[in-house]
């Protein structure tokens, strides 16, 4: 493990409005430590004493269902943060993380977030307000699971990851285009539901495919698929 200096630590979501002591002093407490692309960074039921900040790198968070379908829940990325439940409560981690590339970790102590936590409000509000977004995240998919179809899903999937592309204007693109395994456990269906929705969106001229990227060639015809009952 090696030492990561207080202005990494100020790339990450809460951290960046702390006094400079306190950064330096989080600076010194953390250790940071690699992680090859698909290895494990935590398991669910697993007893854990730390926090985990992404330095660099992109990790995805996922659980089990009861007939061991996995269900992807979110993507994290530098900047981002894990372990937080675990260490405000002591309960066992409540969610599985695997890194999806090579990534760089900075591992706080639970003891050392909770002090951050009672001893700075700016911190500790940002940590509210982040877990109010996942839990208005997590209605809207409770929502969106139990009242659409699974093609309603991936449209709405696909206009949640899109994005201006780059080099050709009013032209939409969802970079890098997870693979359809990833966008099923995470819409809660599966992969062969995800490849019959794309290539029906394809054969139709709505995307096409090309490398990594799928480009979104009718946004409007995408939005009236997605908003149809």
């Amino acid at each position: 493990m090696t030492s990561v200096g207080a202005e990494v630590l100020s790339e990450i979501h809460g951290l960046a409005n702390l006094p400079q002591a306190a950064l330096e002093n989080i600076a010194r407490s953390v250790r940071t430590q690699t992680y090859r692309s698909g290895e494990k960074l935590a398991e669910r039921g697993q007893d854990a004493d730390h926090v985990c900040f992404v330095i660099s790198g992109h990790l995805r968070v996922l659980n089990y269902s009861s007939a061991g379908r996995m269900v992807r829940y979110a993507a994290l990325g530098p900047g981002d943060f894990f372990g937080e439940l675990a260490a405000i409560d002591g309960q066992p981690r409540s969610a599985t993380v695997v890194a999806e590339s090579d990534c760089e970790i900075a591992i706080l102590a639970a003891d050392q977030f909770q002090e951050l936590i009672t001893t700075q409000p700016g911190f500790a509000f940002a940590l509210i307000q982040r877990l109010a977004s996942i839990v208005r995240a997590c209605d809207k998919r409770i929502m969106d699971l139990s009242s659409l179809g699974p093609a309603q899903r991936v449209y709405l999937e696909l206009l949640r990851l899109v994005e201006p592309a780059p080099l050709r204007s009013q032209s939409w693109v969802v970079y890098p285009v997870p693979t359809q395994a990833n966008l099923a456990s995470t819409l809660g269906t599966t992969r062969e539901t995800v490849a019959r929705v794309i290539s029906r969106l394809t054969s139709d001229g709505v995307v096409s495919r090309k490398a990594k990227s799928l480009y979104i060639r009718d946004r409007n015809r995408l939005e009236a698929l997605a908003l149809q009952a």
